[in-house]
């Protein structure tokens, strides 16, 4: 700490290191450099001591979402990492100032039982925990993940709307809303993709959408007739870059549309049917006219059968057909009879 006399500015100056920090401040007397040269310490050793620690939770989860920039990671990748990383703030609190290392396996479990009570999803819980098992094997390569986080989701899970229903929730929303509703339907957008789309990715004379990186990661939307004319009319609305802006040019926040979407739904009677599931029911919309799993994989954009062989088996006619015929044939008596003894025939 140091107080000196500065003749250029006829001033006195209180100057504080503490901890390779350093405030100073001039003053118009020496007696109130006195003063001034405390309260710069304070305020020293108040940043040194907020300050987290470079091993810290909160040090490891900003240079993690630093990492996902770095590699050019989707905005909502880094927002529901951001998301996670929040929900971890909240639920630790001052703890994640201290040590990441120091996180045990029990807290990440009472962490865990914490989002449970609060009714989160299993699939909402399993995505945080992807996001804090990629910040642990960063942060700590060398150290095991705890086993047994992630919960079972329901693979059996299908939602889509009857056509009435569909017409029920259309008449309660308002424009936008309306429109990015319908486009979910009939595109397999996701959320983020329609409330972020810009003007330049629409291209109304090819029928297409071009979608940039995400993750289902870049790709081609298809276009149909009345896609296209919902775009048109929307995009003649308006002169913004967002195709849905809201008030102020620019795109409407998740939970802003969630909001709108489960008021609506609700309104009609449907208690468990998210914005998401949209996507759902165009996909078994697509099946129920006869096209294939590959085909609706292309559309939605999906990697992998998994999430579609479960519409297929409540959606494929084919299969109903061929349980239709085994009925049939049983009818008229075409179907063969088991090599059974004459009295088990008659059973």
């Amino acid at each position: 700490m140091a107080i000196y006399h500065n003749p250029r500015r006829n001033r006195w100056v209180a100057q504080v290191t503490y901890q390779s920090r350093r405030a100073s401040q001039s003053c118009l007397t020496r007696a109130e450099a006195r003063l001034v040269e405390g309260a710069l310490l304070q305020k020293l050793t108040k940043e040194v001591t907020d300050a987290p620690r470079p091993d810290s939770g909160r040090a490891v989860c900003s240079a993690y979402l630093e990492d996902l920039a770095r590699r050019r990671k989707s905005a909502e990748s880094i927002a529901r990492s951001s998301d996670t990383i929040k929900r971890l703030s909240e639920f630790f609190g001052s703890r994640m100032d201290q040590a990441f290392s120091a996180l045990a396996d029990t807290d990440l479990y009472a962490f865990r039982l914490a989002r449970i009570e609060k009714r989160v999803r299993p699939s909402t819980l399993n995505r945080d925990f992807r996001t804090i098992r990629a910040i642990w094997h960063q942060a700590l390569p060398d150290r095991r993940f705890p086993k047994g986080l992630f919960m079972p989701e329901d693979e059996t899970r299908v939602r889509w709307l009857e056509a009435d229903q569909e017409a029920a929730v259309l008449a309660r929303l308002r424009s936008p809303f309306a429109e990015m509703v319908r486009l979910a339907a009939l595109t397999l957008m996701r959320v983020t993709e329609i409330r972020t789309l810009r003007r330049p990715q629409v291209s109304l004379s090819r029928g297409i959408i071009m979608l940039p990186k995400g993750k289902g990661g870049p790709g081609i939307v298809v276009l149909n007739t009345e896609a296209r004319r919902i775009l048109r009319r929307q995009l003649s609305a308006h002169t913004q870059d967002y195709v849905f802006p809201n008030a102020h040019g620019g795109p409407y926040s998740r939970g802003h549309i969630g909001r709108v979407w489960r008021a609506a739904a609700r309104s009609v009677g449907l208690r468990d049917f998210t914005f998401y599931d949209l996507r759902h029911h165009g996909a078994t919309r697509v099946l129920n006219l006869g096209f294939s799993v590959p085909i609706v994989m292309g559309l939605g954009r999906w990697k992998s059968e998994r999430m579609m062989r479960r519409y297929a088996a409540v959606t494929d006619k084919t299969l109903r057909k061929a349980a239709e015929a085994l009925s049939a044939k049983a009818e008229v008596g075409t179907t063969p009879d088991l090599d059974l003894p004459p009295d088990e025939h008659n059973a």
